[in-house]
């Protein structure tokens, strides 16, 4: 005769079937990452890492300071309050409501520092040389080494409003290339001031040149033909696009031979001769600080599509690779921080994509790739010896080499040096029972498969020797 369960019973059934359900739901979620996000895992990592400390030292090099902000910030913040605003922002939904008011993710690192710079006017000494690392976000198209969350290093000089600091920004750039290991890259040039001038230049409507200037920025994409169409469908006379014609197209070897042919193309036109004057200060200061004119390059194309460039703008493009687009890029933006009601305060600067630098460092095969940062590894399967192998390790991150004690499962030392070789560390320390007993270890420098003993008072002297 079949009996019902007690209540005890019954409760222990029903509990079991819950933790059961719970579990297949649980076990249903794809462990997968939105479109246009990524993991970066050790391997990826280690060499990323080292790319950052590259730019880092670099602008520490050139006196500029760290400086750090949210990665949320207020949207108006971001967009200036203009209702125009087109760029693709994250915007953050508060289940509660947001007290804050409407915030978003920051879409770059240039905005904040704005604000920065607005809300402690008193205290910042100027110029203030600042650099910064942060993730940016923006809801755009996954292209190749661009992906919706990004990291960027910017750096910037605020406060100094002639040409010797957009030279100083160009001289950045070129040695930052030149530190991670690129050869074959140029940074192109132009100023906004000469942008401006272009209506007057070739005879269109002033307030077609938004227009003109976001469809002229294409040119790194599209072929004249589409460009030239673009402008016809903008209504743009056809005299007109073929003034701009032979405006993108002048160029006359050197860069101060542009410059004159410029001078003769914009006679008269105040603004526009301001822009060439202040190419040319930068191209002095270039040569004295050592770049080479075979690095730069005035481009009369360039125009960055954000629309707070007030002056000289630069982009750095691979000649290798061109199709992965701009690598390091910037400008002048004197207008920028008034947005925020304070006073007109001069600025320039230049970003880095590290995700679109470290692809192409990949493609270039300049990624030295790495799975661990430890540069030896000491044993640790012999109990007897665990206090011994311990205090190896000690010893050796003293002496300021990067040291790992074996803490995984293998409980032999053959296990653990497989552990060692997948890992690629370049030395192993072995203290066991006969170098307890005789107070050694026992070094093996896995490059040249050599192995040494020494006294353990002199392990991590001989493995500074072995690293070095």
């Amino acid at each position: 005769m079949n009996q019902s369960p007690g209540y005890p019973g019954l409760f222990i059934t029903l509990f079991r079937s819950a933790i059961l359900l719970h579990t297949a739901v649980m076990a249903i979620i794809e462990p997968t990452l939105p479109g246009g996000f990524r993991d970066y895992l050790p391997e990826d990592m280690i060499p990323r890492q080292k790319m950052l400390d590259t730019i880092r030292k670099t602008f520490e090099l050139f006196g500029f300071v760290p400086l750090d902000t949210p990665g949320i910030e207020k949207t108006e913040i971001l967009t200036g309050g203009d209702a125009e605003f087109k760029k693709q922002i994250y915007r953050i939904a508060s289940q509660g409501g947001n007290e804050e008011g409407d915030l978003s993710l920051r879409f770059d690192l240039t905005v904040p520092l704005a604000r920065v710079v607005a809300a402690n006017l008193s205290s910042l000494k100027r110029p203030f040389k600042r650099y910064q690392f942060g993730k940016a976000w923006r809801g755009e198209r996954q292209q190749a080494g661009r992906y919706r969350e990004f990291m960027q290093c910017d750096a910037d000089i605020v406060g100094a409003d002639a040409p010797a600091a957009d030279a100083e920004i160009v001289t950045l750039m070129y040695t930052v290339m030149r530190a991670l290991g690129f050869e074959r890259f140029l940074i192109r040039m132009n100023n906004r001031k000469i942008l401006n001038c272009l209506a007057e230049y070739a005879k269109f409507d002033a307030a077609a040149l938004p227009a003109v200037l976001r469809i002229i920025d294409k040119l790194d994409k599209q072929e004249w033909s589409e460009v030239e169409k673009e402008l016809g469908d903008a209504g743009i006379a056809s005299g007109s696009i073929k003034a701009l014609k032979e405006f993108i197209n002048l160029k006359s070897g050197t860069p101060a031979a542009t410059l004159a042919a410029l001078k003769k193309l914009f006679t008269g036109i105040a603004g526009a001769e301001e822009g060439i004057g202040e190419l040319e200060t930068i191209a002095s200061y270039l040569a004295a600080s050592g770049v080479p004119e075979n690095a730069w390059t005035i481009d009369l194309s360039v125009a960055r599509g954000l629309g707070y460039y007030t002056g000289p703008v630069f982009e750095t493009r691979l000649l290798d690779i061109p199709e992965i687009g701009s690598v390091f890029s910037g400008g002048r933006y004197d207008g920028l921080v008034s947005r925020f009601g304070t006073a007109s305060m001069p600025a320039t600067g230049a970003s880095v994509g590290i995700d679109r630098l470290f692809a192409a460092m990949e493609k270039l095969n300049l990624v030295v790739r790495a799975k661990s940062t430890a540069q030896a590894i000491v044993l640790n399967f012999d109990p007897a010896c665990s206090i011994a192998a311990a205090k190896a390790t000690s010893a050796l991150r003293v002496a300021g080499i990067a040291a790992e004690l074996y803490l995984g499962t293998e409980e032999n030392m053959k296990g653990q040096l497989a552990y060692a070789v997948s890992e690629e560390i370049p030395v192993t320390v072995i203290i066991g029972g006969n170098e307890m007993q005789k107070g050694t270890a026992t070094v093996k420098y896995m490059k040249l498969r050599k192995q040494y003993e020494v006294p353990q008072s002199e392990l991590a002297a001989k493995v500074q020797e072995l690293l070095a």
